[in-house]
């Protein structure tokens, strides 16, 4: 209702003339002479709050978003009850990034008129931008119930529904979506992005296409379509697609990791760094953004543990910033604290799956004594399959983390008043470290699923052994921002998660030459490990080499991976290059091809050296200096296979061509080497859980400790 008394109609009429023809050149886009227009009416009539609410938009137009505010929230004064004002002073208000001020301006705009479906649509926007998926999902429901034909929020309820993992009605949604718009790229692009991530790779490019296809001058459609690319092993046609959107906005943080995550895959490590770090600093802290770069240096061969180190503790820094910006709650419950109690442990992992890390977690899980210890599994597992169940039926309680946010899987294992929180990725895909950050449980530490530091100093400890991390380098030591606590056997017990085939005969008593082999993930092949096996190529005549990575799909990936091998003077000939097969058992029938495996540095393989000699094939790594580069001294050491150790480059060649010159011995040790891994250390389940368990008693007891000596304080 106005609070401004009426005008005569002279003075009616003349303002009606000067509005008019501001409003015509304002609808025909001529800001100027429409705020001159604007203007005028306001020297007429001061208190006229439609030419302050217009002169308003006119000023947002311009980008002057200050003015904007002020000109709208004046015509509010004089006529509070106009949901048009308030809903136009959100919008302002929203695409100035004040978003706590449009919230409350786009509620007032509903309490005027509650079937303003457009405030509720622009409400939930708000609601997305503030990480409030849950009140988001409402607004836009509400929005389809007055009017289902609005193809934007059809779309954004897709896109809310998709950060709470509900997948099936995130893809109804953009279905929906594009069957109201069927040109609407960007409905296009978010299915492709969703079918993405369940596997179904040709219907996501599909929609990625037809996306850039449709809105070609958008930056973050081509950078959708490079992930789709990427995720299908087209690592030229990504590439393409991510400088096509930083062409359009060389700012664009998601195209700029895309990039350097597709390079990592080929290998091309620095410039891949190079590039991750551009995505790192061009936007807002993003965790999963930074945990790309992170993941990425362990592969890099160029830089010192120093170096990485110190990448690690900043994303630390940022993140602690980020809980402190935001007024995160953060700290354990007041658990009750008796060393002799049974443990409430929690593990936190997306690989509670068909995955490396659950051939180490399984066992642990199936032997951890149930008396002492209580099982609470944290379960990030987008695609669960029958190794879930598995893993589900082992824990004392299961928690579907897919659909909780980090504040609030942080609430849920306050409740469920945790003792040991345990971290099992690291900065691994599906890692919930940001958790870790908020302090939900008195003890944490980390384990398993990342070869380096966390850099979080809210993680207290990480599990190791004195082989993987030495005792007494105190340079490396201090790289952890974790104390370092030393299993007294191997850090790591493996189990396959299936029946594996038998050992074959030596393939080298068919073929007449030695094959070498390696099925590691094709990033950890830097150029100075490929130099170094086409030594032991033209070393050991006729020998030939398999490598197999899902990466090597790639057809342009192999041509260079056949050009850096002729320049050492290998012909293609003597290389297999072969990409992912479809079932666990035409992987591991490679083994039955490879004589002699060789394990790559500085990132070791794990699982692969567990799998290759458990079909037989002796495995040859390289010590380093690091956890990444001494996992294989590790393994080895613990299956009492320490001859395969080789001291420097030209230690390996020797182990590689030794062995590849006795084939007689070869053949022997391969009909063995499953009872000796079987033997070793390496798989006495029962015996790591044992040592598991008393390690986190012990770091129980030193909490209990030194909280009753602060109590008594």
């Amino acid at each position: 209702m106005a609070n401004t008394p009426p005008l005569n109609p002279k003075k009616q009429q003349k303002l009606d003339v000067i509005m008019r023809k501001a409003s015509s050149a304002h609808q025909q886009g001529d800001l100027a002479t429409a705020a001159r227009g604007y203007r005028k009416a306001l020297k007429e009539v001061p208190r006229c709050a439609d030419a302050l609410h217009l002169l308003g938009l006119v000023h947002y137009q311009q980008h002057d978003f200050e003015t904007a505010v002020t000109l709208i929230e004046q015509a509010l004064t004089f006529t509070p009850g106009n949901p048009l004002y308030s809903f136009n002073l959100g919008k302002v208000q929203k695409d100035h990034g004040q978003l706590k001020l449009a919230e409350q301006a786009f509620q007032h705009a509903l309490q005027l008129e509650p079937r303003y479906w457009q405030a509720a649509a622009n409400l939930g926007s708000v609601h997305m931008a503030q990480g409030r998926p849950d009140e988001a999902i409402a607004q836009f429901e509400t929005t389809l119930r007055i009017n289902p034909d609005d193809a934007l929020a059809c779309n954004n309820l897709g896109t809310a529904y998709r950060q709470r993992n509900r997948r099936q009605d995130a893809e109804n949604c953009f279905r929906h979506a594009i069957t109201l718009a069927p040109r609407y790229a960007e409905a296009h692009s978010n299915l492709g992005v969703l079918l993405r991530d369940l596997g179904r790779l040709d219907d996501a490019l599909q929609h990625c296409r037809q996306a850039t296809d449709l809105n070609p001058n958008q930056a973050e459609l081509w950078s959708n379509l490079g992930m789709v690319e990427a995720k299908s092993h087209r690592y030229t046609q990504s590439s393409d697609c991510f400088h096509r959107a930083l062409a359009l906005d060389s700012r664009c943080a998601p195209a700029l990791t895309g990039l350097g995550n597709t390079l990592r895959e080929q290998g091309e490590l620095r410039e891949a760094i190079d590039w991750l770090l551009q995505g790192c600093n061009m936007s807002d802290f993003d965790p999963i953004r930074f945990a790309c770069l992170l993941y990425t240096l362990n592969y890099a061969d160029h830089l010192s543990p120093q170096d990485i180190a110190a990448q690690h503790r900043r994303f630390n820094t940022a993140l602690q910033a980020r809980i402190a910006k935001h007024g995160m709650e953060t700290g354990p419950p007041d658990n009750t604290r008796h060393p002799e109690q049974r443990l409430r442990l929690g593990f936190v992992s997306p690989d509670f799956r068909t995955h490396s890390c659950a051939c180490f977690l399984l066992p642990l899980f199936e032997h951890l004594p149930i008396e002492q210890v209580e099982i609470h599994a944290y379960a990030e597992v987008m695609r669960p399959d029958a190794v879930t169940e598995r893993f589900r039926s082992l824990a004392s309680h299961w928690c579907d983390t897919t659909r909780l946010s980090d504040q609030e899987l942080a609430r849920q294992i306050r409740a469920d008043r945790i003792d040991i929180l345990i971290d099992c990725a690291g900065h691994t895909e599906g890692n919930r470290l940001p958790v870790f950050g908020l302090r939900p449980a008195p003890l944490q530490l980390t384990w398993l699923g990342y070869p380096n530091t966390t850099g979080l100093t809210n993680m207290d400890y990480r599990l190791t052994d004195a082989l993987a991390d030495p005792e007494g380098k105190e340079e490396i030591d201090a790289c952890y921002t974790e104390h370092l606590l030393r299993l007294p056997q191997s850090f790591l017990c493996f189990q396959p998660l299936d029946t594996l085939p038998d050992v074959s005969p030596l393939p080298a008593a068919q073929e007449g030459c030695i094959t070498f082999g390696c099925l590691n993930n094709f990033s950890k092949l830097t150029p100075t490990v490929l130099q170094l096996w086409a030594r032991i190529l033209a070393t050991v005549p006729n020998s030939r080499l398999i490598l197999k990575a899902a990466q090597l799909a790639d057809a342009n990936l192999c041509t260079r991976v056949y050009e850096q091998f002729a320049i050492q003077g290998i012909n293609a000939a003597r290389l297999t290059l072969c990409g992912q097969t479809p079932s666990r058992i035409e992987h591991f029938a490679f083994y039955q091809r490879i004589d002699i495996a060789l394990d790559p540095f500085p990132y070791n393989g794990t699982t692969t050296t567990c799998e290759a000699l458990w079909m037989g094939v002796p495995v040859i790594t390289l010590e380093g200096d690091c956890h990444a580069a001494r996992v294989g001294v590790s393994l080895l050491n613990h299956t009492g296979l320490e001859q395969f150790i080789a001291r420097d480059t030209a230690d390996y060649v020797r182990i590689a061509c030794e062995l590849a010159a006795n084939p007689a011995n070869l053949a022997q040790l391969r009909q063995h080497l499953r009872t000796t891994l079987q033997n070793s250390t390496l798989c006495d389940t029962a015996g790591f859980a044992q040592n598991f368990e008393a390690c986190l008693r012990q770091l129980w007891r030193k909490t209990c400790m030194h909280s009753n000596n602060q109590h008594n304080n």
